[in-house]
C-alpha cells in the first residue's frame, strides 16, 4: 500500500465536497479572495510573492475548515510542509501563468535533498491538482538550486487522473497596474495599532 494512501484519500474527499452543490457558496467565496488577492498584490513585484504565497496558504485552511477538515497552517517550524489536514502534512504550490515551471524545493545550502510530500498545487486556469513523488515521480527535473516541475506535466497529469483533479475557475493573473506592496499595508497596520496620529499622515499613498 502507498505511503500516500491517506492524502490521496483526503483529497479525494475534498474533490467531494467542492464539488458538491452544497458547499457552492464556500467555493466561489475561496476563488473570489484568490481573485482578490491577486488583484491587489501584483506578484510581479518581488516583495509580494512570498506573502501573497502565505495568504493563499491561510485562505486555503479556511477552505478546509469551512469544509469540516481538522486543518491548520504548519508555522515557520515546518521546512518543508505548508498545512495539516487530519493530521497528514501537505505542501501547497501556486502558479497563476498557468505555464512555466514550479519550483517543489530549494537546494540552495542544503545538500542532497528530494521532494517527499504530498503536494497541493492552485494552478491558473486549472483548479486543484494533488501530486505526491510516486505519481509523479518522472515528472520532476533537477537544477542548480531546486527541484522543479513543468506545469504543462501536471496539466497532463490531471487530465489522466481527473480523480486528482478540483476544478476551479481562476484565471491567469495578467497585467496588473496596481503597485500596492504587502509593506505598506502592514505599516499603516501597524501605525493604526499605536494609534499614530503623526506618521500616519506621512505615509506615501
Amino acid at each position: 500500500m502507498s505511503d500516500f494512501k491517506k492524502s490521496r484519500d483526503l483529497f479525494r474527499e475534498l474533490k467531494l465536497k467542492i464539488e458538491s452543490e452544497r458547499y457552492e457558496e464556500i467555493k466561489s467565496e475561496f476563488v473570489n479572495a484568490i481573485v482578490m488577492l491577486l488583484k491587489e498584490y501584483d506578484t510581479a513585484i518581488y516583495e509580494n510573492r512570498f506573502v501573497v504565497g502565505g495568504a493563499v496558504e491561510h485562505i486555503f485552511v479556511a477552505l478546509l475548515r469551512a469544509l469540516g477538515f481538522e486543518s491548520y497552517h504548519a508555522g515557520s517550524k515546518e521546512r518543508r510542509s505548508d498545512l495539516i489536514i487530519n493530521g497528514v502534512k501537505f505542501s501547497i504550490k501556486t502558479n497563476f501563468k498557468g505555464s512555466g515551471e514550479i519550483r517543489l524545493i530549494n537546494k540552495l545550502g542544503k545538500g542532497q535533498i528530494s521532494w517527499s510530500e504530498p503536494t497541493i498545487f492552485l494552478i491558473s486556469e486549472l483548479g486543484l491538482v494533488y501530486g505526491d513523488p510516486v505519481l509523479l515521480k518522472d515528472k520532476t527535473k533537477s537544477t542548480d538550486d531546486a527541484i522543479v516541475i513543468n506545469v504543462a506535466d501536471i496539466k497532463n497529469f490531471s487530465k489522466n487522473e481527473p480523480q486528482f483533479l478540483i476544478r476551479l475557475n481562476i484565471p491567469v493573473k495578467g497585467d496588473i497596474e496596481s503597485p500596492q506592496t504587502v509593506s505598506i499595508d502592514v505599516a499603516r497596520s501597524i501605525l493604526e495599532k499605536i494609534k499614530s496620529k503623526l506618521l500616519i499622515n506621512y505615509l506615501e499613498l
